[in-house]
């Protein structure tokens, strides 16, 4: 009886971890932050992008996330917290000077409001 009692528990615990997993499998992977997707959906709704942005934004947050992943694949754990934070800056600069010549004065600035508050939302960086 004890024995089943914790299998029955194990497979509970098992159960109760999967939904946070799937979840964090859905948004890409990472443990924070919104899909590509996600992240379309709320700047095309909040920006009040015309079709044609949506587009060019996509394609402009899509190189911004490939850019980062070849950029950090294999140097995360050799690289010191203020060099790390200064190439995710370096990347973000990059991104806004791309998404200036597809966005107005006023999108951008709702785009640098909408960016703070998901930095804001996040945290400090985990690494």
């Amino acid at each position: 009886m004890r024995k089943m009692l914790g299998t029955f528990a194990l497979i509970l615990i098992a159960v109760a971890a999967a939904a946070p997993l799937e979840a964090q499998a859905q948004r890409g992977g990472r443990g924070f932050g919104m899909s590509l997707d996600d992240q379309m959906t709320a700047l095309t709704e909040r920006l009040e992008l015309d079709e044609e942005q949506v587009v060019k934004v996509r394609e402009i947050l899509q190189a911004q996330v490939e850019s980062r992943r070849e950029r950090f694949q294999g140097v995360r754990g050799s690289m010191d917290r203020d060099a790390m934070m200064a190439m995710m800056r370096e990347m973000q600069e990059e991104t806004e000077t791309r998404l200036a010549e597809v966005l107005t004065d006023e999108q951008m600035e709702k785009y640098r409001e909408y960016v703070a508050e998901q930095q804001q939302r996040r945290g400090p960086p985990l690494f």
